[in-house]
């Protein structure tokens, strides 16, 4: 693949890289919300617990974009990829297993996000919702994709390479997608306290309080997600090491860690910031950024299954 494919894969990731991204994002939200729940009971701060219901305000809207989006996706699979839906559909399979837990997360999350003003008095209650709309959606995703990647590998490979590529990417990625999961939630949490402002309206310094908690649990995640990257490439066979060196997928890994570096920088300076909402604009530019980030990770993503 010469450098002009490889940018126009990239080009056509970014519709599907953006709508995984807004899924990454409802995925991440219970925990990020749960968060700022049990923050707020520990430290006794009421901006965790406004935060935390703007985070589950967003979470709710996002999970039923996603509901959306499965649905369509599920849709496609029936018409085109009818093996893949019997797997779908078949109890026990990995896929179904994962989707039973994404399940979970659905129906625990959108009573979390719906009750979090009616279980105000019950806080047990509404945390044990948290943590299992949370638990939902991290098991979900850490039997989903290597299960994806154990079919994707089985189309190429015989069943006992599947198996081993399979091995050898399942952890690394598994761990990485954890991470931008979180990540994705605080990160367009950033930009959706700074769109609710005027309607919310909960005062300049809660705004200044949000921003900066938001910021700060973007970063966290996003720096273990960089550490992931090496951690991955040092799991790669030799000669896939020698292959991507030697073609323009060097460049496009070098881009998402530097733009995920900048995503970054950009956080950990709203984060230390004394007024932050002067620098709003930046929270928007973090969010595009964290979009092309991850239509370039999907990029590698792709190339590996036909590399390995």
């Amino acid at each position: 693949m010469n450098t002009q494919e490889t940018l126009v894969l990239v080009g056509y990731m970014l519709a599907p890289a953006f709508f995984s991204l807004l899924c990454m994002a409802a995925l991440g939200s219970p925990a990020i919300a749960l968060l700022a729940e049990l923050t707020a009971k520990t430290r006794k701060k009421v901006f965790f617990d406004k935060y935390g219901q703007q985070t589950a305000g967003m979470g709710l809207i996002l999970t039923i974009a996603l509901i959306l989006i499965c649905g369509a996706s599920m849709g496609i699979t029936i018409t085109r990829f009818p093996e893949l839906y019997a797997a779908y559909i078949t109890p026990g399979s990995p896929f179904f297993n994962g989707l039973t837990a994404l399940g979970v997360f659905v129906v625990a999350g959108l009573i979390y996000f719906l009750t979090w003003k009616k279980l105000r008095n019950a806080k047990a209650a509404h945390i044990a919702l948290g943590i299992l709309a949370s638990l939902g959606a991290f098991i979900g995703l850490a039997i989903i994709l290597p299960a994806k990647l154990a079919i994707n590998f089985s189309q190429a490979e015989p069943a006992v390479d599947a198996l081993s590529s399979t091995t050898i990417l399942a952890l690394p990625m598994s761990a990485m997608y954890a991470l931008l999961l979180l990540s994705a939630a605080a990160a367009l949490s950033l930009a959706y306290v700074i769109v609710r402002r005027k309607k919310d309206d909960f005062g300049r310094d809660y705004y200044n309080f949000a921003l900066r908690i938001a910021a700060r649990w973007s970063l966290l995640p996003m720096i273990g997600f960089l550490a992931c990257q090496g951690w991955l490439f040092s799991r790669l066979p030799e000669d896939v090491k020698t292959l991507v060196l030697g073609t323009p997928l060097a460049f496009v890994w070098v881009a998402l860690v530097a733009i995920g570096a900048i995503c970054a920088f950009i956080w950990l300076f709203m984060g230390r910031s004394e007024s932050p909402l002067r620098l709003k604009g930046l929270a928007f530019l973090a969010v595009a950024l964290f979009w092309v980030m991850h239509a370039l990770n999907v990029t590698l993503f792709i190339n590996f299954v036909t590399m390995m």
